[in-house]
């Protein structure tokens, strides 16, 4: 039995050194794992529309179909970035995508996982954002635009999140990041694994938060008898 991979943020924006060594990365977790997570946020933005594909896009997508097809089990955790992606690609780049968390259960260890942007109940502002930016309203009228209208718009959205990243903040929210895994805890699950924050922490040994990939190079890995480590991607 192989391992099952979690993988946090990647936000790859184009083509270059960071999609080349992901795409080496993907390549090599056939061999090592049965199973992969991405925890979300893999592109900058992520329409789920095949026609606003982006040349560096169709490349992942492209290694991703064939993982599938020689067995890897692709599952997605859809991020702040990612918009109805399971509607375009599960069942051919992923096998689900859901939006509220997935249960993984591995050697004798019931994993929760999901994304992370909802964990500060605080954040008023973008929870708001949120829930427009996703509702079936706003998409309908999407979809309505024209391609290149279409693209326009990702476009901008596209520069501003890539703008947000120089706010980030640089403090991780410990506590805020408890409260929220304690939730799941609390459902009998033996440990949860968030991506969201950018930051790589193992908390009391239940509570894992991924690493950003493009920034570290690293991964969280977990083995066939239920043993969790962060590891490189090299």
């Amino acid at each position: 039995m192989k391992d099952l991979v979690f993988v946090g943020d990647v936000h790859l924006e184009e083509e270059g050194q960071d999609l080349d060594d992901f795409l080496r990365f993907l390549e090599r977790l056939g061999d090592t794992a049965s199973r992969v997570v991405l925890a979300g946020d893999l592109f900058n933005v992520w329409i789920g529309s095949r026609d606003l594909e982006r040349p560096h896009q169709r490349r992942v997508i492209a290694k991703l179909e064939e993982l599938r097809r020689h067995g890897l089990v692709v599952r997605y955790l859809e991020g702040n970035r990612d918009y109805r992606v399971a509607r375009a690609y599960v069942g051919s780049a992923l096998d689900d995508a859901p939006a509220d968390g997935l249960v993984e259960r591995f050697g004798d260890r019931s994993i929760f996982a999901i994304h992370g942007d909802l964990a500060n109940t605080a954040d008023r502002q973008y929870r708001t954002w949120r829930r427009f930016s996703r509702s079936a309203a706003v998409w309908g009228a999407f979809r309505a635009l024209p391609a290149g209208t279409r693209q326009r718009l990702v476009d901008r959205l596209e520069a501003g999140m890539r703008a947000s990243n120089a706010r980030f903040k640089a403090a991780f929210p410990e506590e805020v990041v408890r409260r929220y895994a304690a939730r799941f805890l609390a459902r009998g699950h033996d440990a949860v694994v968030l991506g969201h924050f950018h930051v790589e922490r193992a908390i009391d040994g239940r509570v894992f938060v991924l690493p950003e990939w493009k920034e570290s190079r690293r991964h969280l890995r977990v083995s066939p008898q239920g043993d969790m480590a962060f590891v490189p991607s090299s």
